[in-house]
């Protein structure tokens, strides 16, 4: 059992909704050891604030400004809702930890964000310029990822942008993480890439974000206009 739910065999909580709240209670417990108020990691140590204004400053130059930004899975706002408002940019941050939504009102006061299930939250159709995820999604039960990418579609405006941290290869775990158990799920790279086609986008390029003895894939892809 992990906080009285039932496990698969392998470990992992049985339903969808228990696996995506255990990876809320755990953002809850380790907002500010995962990422300071200055946006620095505390899981490996390293500053990657200059990667992630890196990505951020490559979309931002493709934006109109003011244009309307999703940063999906915001936690504490920084350091990419930050570098996404310091853009100009009107940034919407969406996480369903309550710690880290409230961290991201103090931190980033130029966005706006919401405390919500990415799994389950709407938007109205071509309501968003372009949507961001870095290191949310493979959080996500794969078959909510899959339904969310096409949601995504959807409310992306013809011509819009989406850059999205994506999975590497399959994998699928919950494992210690700064001493909380977590839950981790996504597909490979091909996958991705072919299910963001099958939505309608446009995959521009993507590049392997190495992370130890492994990594991710950082995707940029458009919709096309009408």
């Amino acid at each position: 059992m992990v906080n009285n739910v039932s496990l698969n065999g392998d470990g992992i909580p049985a339903s969808a909704e228990a696996q995506r709240s255990l990876v809320r209670r755990g953002y809850d417990a380790i907002s500010v050891a995962y990422r300071d108020d200055d946006g620095l990691s505390g899981h490996d140590h390293l500053d990657h604030r200059g990667q992630y204004r890196g990505w951020i400053d490559e979309l931002a130059s493709r934006l109109p400004r003011a244009a309307r930004v999703l940063d999906l899975g915001c936690g504490c706002g920084v350091p990419a809702t930050r570098a996404l408002a310091d853009h100009g940019l009107d940034v919407v941050g969406l996480d369903f930890s309550a710690t880290q939504v409230a961290r991201a009102r103090q931190l980033v006061p130029a966005a706006t964000f919401v405390h919500d299930d990415m799994a389950t939250w709407e938007a109205n159709p071509s309501s968003f310029d372009a949507v961001t995820s870095f290191y949310a999604l493979i959080h996500v039960p794969l078959a909510d990822q899959r339904r969310l990418l096409t949601r995504m579609a959807v409310w992306l405006r013809p011509g819009g942008w989406a850059l999205l941290i994506v999975g590497s290869g399959r994998w699928r775990a919950v494992e210690d993480f700064l001493g909380t158990p977590m839950f981790w799920d996504h597909a490979d790279r091909d996958t991705y890439l072919r299910w963001l086609r099958e939505d309608g986008l446009e995959v521009i390029w993507d590049r392997f974000i190495p992370e130890g003895d492994c990594g991710h894939v950082l995707v940029l892809a458009r919709k096309p206009e009408e």
